[in-house]
């Protein structure tokens, strides 16, 4: 959003405010200006000339000979332009002047004659693109005068952040910043010029409100037209300064008003309307209408639309039509001003892809009171700029919205403790006053009416008066003081600690790039991860109510689904891919009855996926990181053959259940490893193995934790030895393990796999686990001898357990 400040200056007197000082108070106390721009810069020193002679130059054919009288006296100028001639106003450079484009201009001969500074092209100085001819002025400019100031371009422009005034339906006009200017330098806001001859008169032209919902009020003014003026140099200018292209008078008054009150306002072309008549209603369904921008548009039943007697003309507060746009030999002028339903306007444009200014202003919910007001502008300006017009005693009126202006208290003392610096009561009523509100003294209170420009939407309690006292008087005067906060610690969630400690282990010790997904599961996620069960997946998932996408309504039963996508991606640039990611699963099942919540389940989830490793050593290598992660909690584990329902994730015959023990002794599962399913694979495009970690934080959360106790470096060294034994597949690994510490004894100091083999000459149903043993004692270094009846008797155990050693 732009302002003018010339224009401002029609409403507020702004003498001796430099734009960057007007600039920072608005910022400070009512919305951010982002940019000024100052117009003219660069023309400082080109002034308003007279050329009183024009002969042809002695010595070349296309170049003229002029004598200019810029202000304080005539000087000589070569001059290369075909239009000069004499008599002309023209804008005059004088020597030593730098020009827009950058040129120092110096007395210099030209073909023998000598040249005192230039005669300008609009192109010379920035103002247009014809570098044919000079710039000729109006008669009447006069000579000596800045040609900046002689042009009205003495201006600056104030770039607005839009997304600061958007609860500020006053401030989308000309008028309501200066109001606001008025209030910041304590000047006096000038009355509006309006035209107040115009009465309200039903039977002016007939108006038929079939939604008065979507329009509470709408005016119609008429206007039979003569030969009409070309848009006035200055109105043109001030358009053009902030954006808007100027294209006819009418038009062009009805943009100006808007800008000015900042109220939109349309006129029509009166002949063109069937019937002579307008009707205020909702579109029929496959409705069109050709829009002023030539296109063509299907309207829907929640449109409301302005229709003459025929079909729709208009989109009310959008756009109109171009089958009654106002043209060259329009005659008859009907004005449309009115108040439109702000959540119509607004989702009718968002469904036709249209914003326009007037929408802008529209769905923020104006002022009741706008339409007339600016009935009356346009008007009064009408009148001034073409006098030949006849405009109706009255403007017709249909529906009935009275502006609405409440009155609120506002306590003093509250007002002042919750600024934090003290203000006196009559600096809060001066403070509002001039800004509009009106206020009386009740006893210790403040009785305050909002202005309507003030009252939709906006300044509805005690806070916003609070605010408006605040920002008028300047939150800098706000005492810089160090807030007195009690320090406490936070207190300490033990979820949040081993889902921490988790992620850091597979981060940190096992390379993992974590990840963040939704909490929401997509159709093609439901029906990719569990086809079987989607049919019933609208009982078994929680559903959302207001869905950020239409194909993501239901809350997520499982991280894997997300994960495996993830992969999928990622598997096309890199051959070796480790992903974790915390969160929560939601299950549509009751917890506390009927009555209860849906169960909501703190889970890590981590895959690995690697291009041409062997399956089965992937997912021991998942379980080596799993196994950093819970060493890293102190968590003590065991991996056996899962004895619960399988998710869809996991392969029927390579999963790896967690089992700890839990409070009180008893065991739980905390989590399952798994190769991924072959179909599952197959549906996400994973051609790579790729194994599935998923632990349950929350159960991980509430198991007991041996404390930690300092052990010091052993100073003696270890005796290792290899072990290779065959070992029937429905022996775990773990309980492998377990019978090796068990034989090993307290010597035994580390047990770690580094090698599973199946085929060759092991037995079918069998495979090859490779172990690395260490032996310590912490009091001596061992002997061969005591490590080899160490290492036989894990062997006898072994054997006894159906696992025999390796030839």
């Amino acid at each position: 959003m732009k302002l003018s400040l010339r224009w401002l200056g029609d409403h507020v007197d702004l003498a001796g405010l430099d734009p960057g000082e007007i600039a920072h108070e608005l910022t400070m106390k009512t919305a951010l200006v982002e940019r000024v721009e100052r117009l003219g810069a660069g023309l400082e020193k080109v002034r308003v000339g007279a050329v009183v002679h024009r002969e042809k130059h002695p010595n070349a054919d296309r170049l003229s000979f002029c004598r200019v009288d810029a202000g304080d006296g005539v000087v000589e100028v070569v001059c290369g332009a075909p239009n000069v001639a004499a008599g002309q106003k023209i804008a005059y450079a004088p020597v030593g002047c730098t020009l827009p484009n950058g040129v120092t201009l110096e007395a210099r001969r030209i073909r023998g004659v000598l040249s005192h500074g230039m005669i300008c092209s609009p192109t010379e100085l920035g103002l247009g693109e014809d570098a044919d001819g000079i710039l000729v002025l109006p008669a009447d400019a006069p000579v000596g005068r800045p040609l900046a100031e002689a042009l009205g371009l003495d201006d600056a422009v104030l770039e607005i952040d839009n997304k600061s005034v958007t609860h500020r339906a006053d401030l989308w006009g000309h008028r309501g910043f200066a109001r606001e200017l008025a209030a910041i330098f304590g000047r006096e806001l000038r009355p509006l010029a309006v035209d107040t001859t115009l009465r309200a008169d039903p039977a002016e032209f007939p108006i038929q409100l079939d939604d008065p919902v979507g329009c509470p009020l709408y005016l119609a003014l008429r206007v039979e037209l003569g030969e009409l003026p070309a848009t006035p140099a200055w109105m043109a200018r001030r358009l053009g300064a902030i954006g808007m292209r100027p294209i006819g008078l009418l038009v062009d008054l009805s943009n100006y008003v808007m800008l000015d009150v900042g109220q939109p306002t349309h006129p029509f072309d009166e002949e063109t309307l069937s019937g002579r008549r307008v009707v205020v209603r909702r579109a029929a369904a496959g409705e069109r209408i050709t829009t002023l921008d030539g296109q063509s548009r299907l309207l829907s039943a929640e449109e409301l639309v302005i229709a003459d007697g025929a079909r729709a003309v208009a989109i009310a507060g959008v756009m109109g039509g171009s089958e009654t746009e106002v043209r060259a030999g329009t005659r008859r002028l009907l004005l449309e001003s009115a108040s439109f339903e702000a959540p119509r306007v607004r989702r009718s444009a968002a469904r036709l892809g249209l914003r326009t200014e007037a929408v802008a202003r529209f769905e923020k919910g104006l002022d009741l009171a706008l339409p007339e007001q600016a009935v009356r502008r346009y008007a009064h300006l009408l009148r001034s700029l073409a006098p030949g017009v006849r405009i109706d005693s009255g403007f017709a009126a249909a529906g009935a919205a009275p502006p609405v202006s409440p009155t609120l208290s506002l306590r003093p003392a509250r007002a002042r403790l919750k600024l934090g610096y003290d203000l006196s009561d009559d600096e809060m009523v001066r403070r509002l006053q001039s800004v509009g509100f009106e206020v009386r003294r009740d006893g210790a209170e403040l009785r305050v009416a909002v202005p309507t420009f003030r009252s939709r939407r906006d300044v509805t309690g005690e806070d916003d008066l609070i605010e408006e006292v605040g920002r008028l008087a300047g939150y800098d005067r706000v005492p810089s003081v160090l807030p007195r906060l009690v320090a406490r610690p936070p207190a300490r969630v033990a979820a949040r600690r081993v889902e921490r400690e988790a992620v850091l282990a597979f981060v940190r010790e096992c390379a993992f790039s974590e990840t963040a997904g939704y909490s929401f599961a997509t159709d093609r996620q439901i029906e990719l991860y569990d086809a079987a069960a989607a049919d019933a997946a609208p009982a078994r998932f929680v559903r959302l109510v207001n869905s950020l996408t239409t194909d993501a309504t239901r809350l997520r039963r499982s991280l894997v689904p997300g994960l495996l996508e993830a992969v999928a991606k990622n598997l096309v640039e890199h051959a070796d891919v480790r992903l974790v990611e915390t969160g929560r699963e939601y299950l549509a099942e009751r917890s506390g009855g009927e009555e209860g919540l849906p169960q909501e389940r703190s889970v890590l989830a981590a895959v690995r996926a690697l291009r041409g490793a062997d399956p089965e050593s992937l997912l021991l290598d998942l379980r080596a990181d799993v196994e950093v992660a819970l060493g890293r909690m102190r968590v003590g584990w065991e991996g056996r053959l899962p004895q619960e329902e399988l998710p869809p994730f996991a392969h029927p015959g390579r999963a790896i259940e967690i089992a700890v023990t839990a409070e009180g002794g008893g065991i739980a599962v905390a989590g399952l490893l798994a190769e991924l399913h072959p179909e599952l694979a197959r549906r996400f495009a994973i051609a790579d193995p790729c194994a599935v970690g998923v632990l349950d934080l929350g159960r991980l959360a509430v198991l007991p934790r041996p404390a930690v106790r300092m052990r010091p470096i052993p100073n003696l060294p270890p005796a290792r030895r290899d072990i290779a034994v065959e070992a029937p597949d429905d022996r775990t690994i773990a309980e492998v393990e377990r019978d090796i510490r068990a034989a090993g004894g307290e010597p035994l100091a580390l047990v770690e796999l580094f090698d599973v083999f199946r085929g060759g000459k092991i037995a079918p149903g069998h495979r090859s686990l490779a172990f690395r043993l260490e032996y310590r004692a912490p009091d001596r270094t061992l002997t061969d001898a005591d490590v080899d009846r160490l290492h036989a008797r894990v062997v006898e155990q072994l054997a006894r357990r159906g696992v025999r050693l390796r030839g």
